[in-house]
């Protein structure tokens, strides 16, 4: 047997080993489950439902203060919004912008199915301390905040492959990758 024939035959046999291996531990997770008293599922219900129970809460929590839906703020109520809200999107934008506009359409869409994150549109020439503190020099901007900080500010379409023509997959992509919206919420 060839060097070529020698290792062919070593990596035939390390995937069978992990191939057996993986056998027995699932083996084992089904004997295990095979094992479970009456008393243990009920456990496991009670537990399942507990932690139903307590995402539910939360979610309430959170559309009690404004999440799950995509509002207007005042600057002045810029940093009491942002201290209600563990992660945010600030939409800053100016009426009769179009590609403001576009970025709006996205914005109502994700607010609905991310309800774990609150956005929230200002009207950037009502604001010129947050536009100046934030450095918001273009319109759109998003300014993605998380745990009170900073995380990112998206300027304009020029994040995006499809520049203007963004969708709205595309730009959840993004939020994601920052960390403002996670898909379990």
């Amino acid at each position: 047997m060839g060097y070529y024939e020698k290792n062919v035959q070593l990596l035939n046999d390390v995937l069978i080993r992990a191939a057996e291996d993986q056998e027995a531990e699932i083996d084992a997770e089904i004997a295990r489950l095979d094992a479970l008293k009456e008393d243990d599922l009920e456990e496991l219900r009670r537990k399942r439902l507990e932690q139903m129970k307590s995402v539910q809460a939360d979610k309430m929590k959170k559309l009690a203060v404004g999440h799950g839906e995509y509002t207007m703020i005042e600057e002045k109520d810029f940093f009491d919004v942002a201290k209600k809200s563990e992660r945010i999107v600030v939409h800053f934008w100016r009426e009769s912008t179009w590609r403001c506009e576009v970025m709006d359409k996205h914005l109502r869409q994700l607010c609905q199915k991310h309800w774990g994150t609150r956005f929230v549109k200002i009207n950037a020439e009502k604001a010129p301390y947050l536009a100046e503190r934030l450095h918001i020099w273009c319109l759109p901007s998003l300014v993605l905040c998380v745990d009170g900080k900073t995380e990112h500010t998206i300027v304009g379409f020029s994040e995006f492959k499809t520049g203007d023509e963004v969708t709205t997959d595309e730009l959840e992509e993004n939020l994601a990758k920052w960390g403002v919206i996670k898909y379990d919420c």
